[in-house]
Order: C-alpha cells, then sequence, then structure tokens
C-alpha cells in the first residue's frame, strides 16, 4: 500500500466531523437567536452588512478604489439578493461552511499526518470556541477560516500528490483569500520557493507547479486591480490601506492592538475618512488613496528610525499578544456572547488558545520525523504570524493561524503514546519541559476578559441609543463601566444619554470621569462644554471648547459653535478668530462666513 493510501480517511469519518460541527453551531445560535447580540450588527459587520446591501441592490462595481477587503461584502451581497434581507438565513448559510471548513481541515490533517490526527484535528476545529462563535457572527474570519483549511488540503495534495491542478487549485484558493484577508499575500513568499526547491520533483514539474500556482492567484486578483484601476485610477492589488494599518500598529502610541486614529471613532465606515482627512491635513492638500497610504507609512517608518527600541519593544509585546489564551476584542467579544450560551462558556473553560498551543507544540515533537512533508506549513505559519506583529493584534487576525496549530495539536493527541514509547526519558522530560514552558507564556495575563467584555456592552449600548432604547442603552453603558471603570467611551456616551434626558448634573459627572480617564478626549470636552453652557457657566464652556479644539482642531462646526458663544459674550475678536478657523477647515462654509461678516462688522473691521 503506497504511503498516500495510507493517508486516506474514510468519508464516514469526514461526516461525521461535518455533521457535529454543524450541531455546535447551530447550538450556538439557537442560544443566540433571540438576543440583543444578534438583534444588532456592531462594528464592521455593520459596514459590510450596508455594503452587501449596496451590492444586492444592484452595485457590483462601486465607485472608489476598495479600502476594506471585498470578499465578505461581496459574499453577503450575494446571499441577501438570493435569501432577500435576512441576516438569520445568513447566519445559518455560515454555519454549514464552518462545518465545511471541519470536514476540509480533517482531509489535510490525514494527509499531513495520518487518519487519526485528521480525525482528531477536524474534531478540534469543530469544537474549537473561538471558531464556532466566528461562525455566527457577521464578520470575514466564516472565510478566512474556510480559506485557510481549503489551502491547507490543497497544500497537503500538491505536497503528497503534486499536480498541476492542484496547484492552481492552490492558487485560487490563496488568491481568493487575499481578498479576505490581506495578510494572505506573503504565503506565495514561501509557497514558490518550497516547491521550486524540491529536488525529488523534475525541474520542468516545478516551473510548470509555480506557473500553475501563479495563474490560479492571477486568475482572481487581476480582475480585482483592474476594477480598482478604473474607478479609482491608480493601481492596487487588493485595497488601499496597507499605510494606515502599518501607522495604527507602529507609533509612539500603539500598544499592540487596534486603536483608531481619532478617540471613539472606530467605525469602518467613517476611519478611512478620518485617514484621509488628517493626511491632508497634515500635508495641506488634497491626496489619492495611494498617497494617504504612503502618507502613513512614511509616518510608520519614521517611528521605527527615530525610536527603534521603543519599536523592538512593541514587537516584543505584539508577539506575546499573538499567543495569549485571551480573545482580544475588536468590536464584540465571544465572551459577552458566552454569558447567553452555555455551549460557548463551557468550550471555552475547557478549550482556548492556552490550551491549543502547548498541546500544538507537542505536536510539533510528535511529527518531527514527517518534517519534510510539513515544511510548508511551519512556513506559512511563520510567515502569516510575521505579519500580525508587524501591524497589530486582535482575536480575528489571529484565527487565520489556528487550523495550522489544529493539525499539530491533532497529531499530538494522535500519536503523542507511541511517540513517547519509543523515546528515552531525558528527551521526554525535556519535550515535556519545553510544553509546560510554552503554556505558562500563553496564559500569562496579556489581556483582560473584562475588558472585552465591557467593549461589547459599550458598541452594543451604541445600536441601543441610536435605535431609541434609551433605557436599555443605558444599562448597557452602565455594564460596561462597571466592568471596567477606564472605558471613557462608555462613560462619555452615559453622559449624552443622560444630557438628551435634562439630566445635566448626572451628564457632568460622566463627562468629567470621561476626561479624568482620558485627558485627551475632545468630544468629551465638547459635550461638557455644551452641558456647562446650558446649566449656564459660559467660561467654562468656552474653556472645554477651546481645550477640545487644540486636541482635534478640524471640526469646523465646533470652531463655528465656540465663536457663537464668543460672540454672545462680547468678545468679538475671539469670535472673528473661531469664525476664520472654522472656515480654513471649511472653506465656504456659509454660517460660519455669515458669523465672521457678523463679528467683523459689529467690531468695526
Amino acid at each position: 500500500m503506497s504511503e498516500t493510501a495510507n493517508r486516506a480517511i474514510t468519508p464516514s469519518r469526514v461526516w461525521l466531523v461535518v455533521a457535529i460541527a454543524l450541531g455546535v453551531r447551530a447550538g450556538l445560535l439557537a442560544e443566540l437567536a433571540d438576543t440583543p447580540l444578534l438583534e444588532f450588527v456592531l462594528g464592521d459587520a455593520k459596514n459590510y452588512v450596508a455594503w452587501g446591501r449596496e451590492i444586492a441592490a444592484g452595485n457590483w462595481l462601486g465607485d472608489e478604489t476598495f479600502y476594506q477587503a471585498p470578499l465578505y461584502p461581496y459574499f453577503l451581497g450575494t446571499l441577501l439578493f438570493v435569501f432577500g434581507d435576512d441576516l438569520f438565513a445568513i447566519r445559518i448559510f455560515q454555519l454549514f461552511l464552518g462545518a465545511g471548513s471541519c470536514g476540509l481541515l480533517t482531509l489535510a490533517g490525514a494527509r499531513f499526518i495520518s487518519p487519526r490526527a485528521g480525525l482528531v484535528t477536524g474534531l478540534m476545529l469543530a469544537l474549537y470556541p473561538p471558531a464556532f462563535y466566528a461562525d455566527a457572527m457577521l464578520q470575514k474570519s466564516v472565510l478566512d477560516i474556510f480559506f485557510v483549511c481549503l489551502g491547507l488540503w490543497l497544500v497537503s495534495v500538491a505536497a503528497t500528490k503534486p499536480s498541476g491542478r492542484a496547484w492552481v487549485g492552490l492558487g485560487l484558493a490563496l488568491g481568493t483569500m487575499m481578498l479576505t484577508r490581506e495578510n494572505a499575500l506573503v504565503f506565495p513568499l514561501v509557497l514558490i520557493p518550497w516547491v521550486a526547491l524540491r529536488g525529488e520533483i523534475p525541474t520542468r514539474e516545478r516551473g510548470t507547479y509555480v506557473a500553475m500556482f501563479l495563474l490560479g492567484i492571477s486568475l482572481v486578483l487581476v480582475p480585482v486591480s483592474t476594477r480598482n484601476w478604473v474607478v479609482g485610477g491608480e493601481f492596487h492589488l487588493t485595497t488601499s490601506q496597507f499605510g494606515h494599518n502599518l501607522y495604527i500598529g507602529n507609533n509612539p502610541a500603539a500598544d499592540g492592538t487596534y486603536a483608531p486614529l481619532l478617540q471613539g471613532r472606530g467605525d469602518p465606515r467613517i476611519e478611512g475618512l478620518d485617514a484621509i482627512a488628517l493626511a491632508e491635513r497634515a500635508l495641506g492638500k488634497q491626496l489619492t488613496p495611494a498617497e494617504v497610504s504612503g502618507f502613513y507609512t512614511e509616518r510608520a517608518l519614521r517611528y521605527i528610525r527615530e525610536q527603534p527600541m521603543d519599536w523592538v519593544a512593541l514587537m516584543l509585546r505584539k508577539f506575546a499578544l499573538v499567543f495569549t489564551s485571551i480573545e482580544i476584542v475588536d468590536t464584540e467579544d465571544q465572551y459577552t456572547h458566552g454569558e447567553s450560551s452555555w455551549i460557548l462558556f463551557v468550550a471555552d473553560k475547557v478549550f482556548h488558545f492556552g490550551v491549543l498551543a502547548p498541546l500544538a507544540v507537542l505536536g510539533l515533537f510528535v511529527t518531527w520525523a514527517r518534517r519534510e512533508r510539513l515544511l510548508p506549513l511551519y512556513l506559512m505559519f511563520v510567515i502569516y504570524t510575521g505579519t500580525i506583529v508587524v501591524f497589530y493584534v486582535f482575536a480575528r487576525y489571529r484565527l487565520p493561524l489556528v487550523p495550522f496549530l489544529l493539525i499539530f495539536a491533532g497529531g499530538a493527541v494522535a500519536e503523542a503514546r507511541s511517540y513517547f514509547q519509543t523515546r528515552e526519558r531525558p528527551n521526554a522530560a525535556w519535550v515535556i519541559t519545553a510544553v509546560v514552558a510554552i503554556a505558562a507564556f500563553c496564559n500569562w495575563p496579556m489581556a483582560d476578559k473584562i475588558y472585552m467584555r465591557s467593549v461589547t456592552h459599550y458598541n452594543l449600548g451604541n445600536e441601543l441609543a441610536n435605535v431609541g432604547r434609551t433605557d436599555e442603552a443605558m444599562a448597557s453603558y452602565r455594564t460596561a463601566v462597571s466592568l471596567h471603570t477606564g472605558n471613557a467611551l462608555a462613560t462619555h456616551n452615559l453622559g449624552a444619554l443622560l444630557a438628551g434626558q435634562g439630566d445635566l448634573a448626572g451628564a457632568k459627572v460622566q463627562y468629567l470621569r470621561a476626561l479624568e480617564i482620558n485627558p485627551q478626549y475632545a468630544h468629551a470636552h465638547f459635550n461638557l462644554a455644551r452641558t456647562l453652557l446650558e446649566s449656564g457657566d459660559g467660561d467654562g464652556a468656552i474653556a472645554h471648547f477651546a481645550e477640545g479644539l487644540g486636541i482635534e482642531p478640524q471640526h469646523a462646526d465646533v470652531h463655528n459653535e465656540l465663536g457663537e458663544i464668543q460672540m454672545a459674550a462680547g468678545d468679538l475678536s475671539a469670535a472673528i478668530l473661531s469664525f476664520e478657523a472654522a472656515l480654513r477647515q471649511a472653506p465656504g462654509d456659509p454660517a460660519a462666513a455669515a458669523n465672521l461678516d457678523r463679528a467683523r462688522k459689529g467690531s468695526g473691521f
């Protein structure tokens, strides 16, 4: 029997994995179905759904260079066109896609290691909490995992039974993944040398495989880059946000996770506009998407050049965050969803990244005899990890690493017993020591689950407030603040709701607390100023408007608002300066222009 045949896995086992995966995901969705967490779409998901609805309505080409990866919005747009505006139906469809990912990883694990290891690997993905949680969310992670698993299966085919068809398929799979996770652009950098240097394959065949691989990638990326050129007038292989993301992860204030360029403005619908506005104000001219990206790239590189030791420390922190046991939140976290789902809650207690990573390290030792076959996995894992460390870390960015780790973890569970039976005790002791050290490293408290929950409750409060459910929104904000007293955004928004209800004293307290947490929170200064003005404290209002504008001077409407207060107080010279500042930020603004004219006439100009 051939080596390839020995690594075959029966279809019944693959379908068993798929069925278990589907059952777990369906159970999670059923538990969350009637909760506000599924009623509302948060953060990036909100933008994806809005974009998908535009596509479903017929705007398939769009009218500007892609700023965010486009595949998931087009995926949503297609499903919205087919199912109508039924987001729950889309979530159900994603459950089947996620279950399919488990089947593909089962096949990959069987080919790379053994049928038993493949079965364990697939079952692990079926039961891994961040994976089945992601499949139920309206986030592109469901496609990330699917294309990673498809790619790994095709790599396993290319490693054990290479053919032109396998390589063109791999190119198509990874090329498509590049449209959902731009980091995948690095995979060809290791896969092409891997196949080109495989001495057991004739040189001519190796050249053919490389050509087929590049053909598959080109079939996906050439239409997208051509579309970007047609609608935007610039060449962008996928998206135009490279520089912006690089700067977010590499600047003097960076902590290794995501932070918007402006406090409280992390909504993807406006962060791109903020990036453009800040770059254009800094350079004093209008910029193209490529020029905006170049501006932020240069700022990130300048930080690296000027503060190299600080940057090295930041990189080490990001490396540690990649391997922390905690799933770092972006907009909504699995821990808050676990409050409404016992499946998610229990699974996270048993099987999290702090368990997976040490198992995978054990698997590295257990499978070392197969290292030549597993070489592409080592290379892909290392280079993708590098892309996360270079930018910044949160759960969705890390999730594509999980299938790689699961293959090794599956090998550890399936074959550790036989491995230790064939090794001498000193070697076994060394292996166990290494695994324990990795477990300690991954489970060291680098992040806080409670903070993750606070962020989710804050974002949920925003959605509740947007639809007028004020009492529920206030409860969400209060929960966010009780979980993490340093949540300045939730504290500020609670103040805004209190102000809207006429509780000016309560609003003032919340705004002041938000500013104690973050004195650079410009909008807290602005809203505190409005509350003080309404309370009769004009001088205090002027002071806080001025302080906020010193932090974020780009708000023409606030300059104008400040000028009106100054003019009403009789300080026409200060008012003139404020109206002029408003017009510098928004040339031709009719309200500011009219006010400036009134102030000048009143002052004798």
